[in-house]
């Protein structure tokens, strides 16, 4: 069985300059796989552990971009353990904006997320980003 869901309410910067930086922080219990039990379960100690670890987190260490390609790595933060994870992203200009579309994969068990039905859980995970990018005057 396939569990997709999304987080609801977060926060991200991306940094074309000379050294391209990502950073972005998701609020955890904005976790939403319209199914409240299953929501409940996945904000618990058995995974996110929102109470004592409201926020997931991403920032890169390192990030090249070619063209419209940015191939990003860096650390995933969660739980209150992290893993490396490296991606790569699509850009695309529209307007003024920037759409980023990335895929990577997470085995989940390294962030202490090892609880299912019956014991079992798949991974690895696949973790996908999508959103448009604002610019903004810092």
């Amino acid at each position: 069985m396939t569990v997709k869901g999304r987080f609801e309410r977060y926060d991200g910067k991306l940094d074309l300059q000379s050294n391209p930086a990502i950073e972005l922080t998701i609020e955890a219990a904005s976790l939403n796989t319209n199914n409240k039990m299953r929501d409940k379960h996945l904000r618990s100690a058995d995974f996110f552990d929102v109470t004592d670890h409201p926020h997931v987190r991403f920032i890169s260490d390192n990030a090249t971009l070619h063209g419209e390609r940015l191939k990003v790595s860096g650390l995933l933060y969660a739980a209150g353990q992290s893993i490396p994870l490296t991606l790569d992203a699509e850009l695309r200009c529209v307007g003024d904006e920037l759409d980023i579309d990335a895929k990577t994969n997470a085995d989940q068990r390294k962030l202490g997320m090892t609880h299912g039905m019956l014991g079992m859980i798949r991974t690895p995970s696949q973790l996908t980003v999508r959103g448009r990018l604002i610019q903004t005057a810092e």
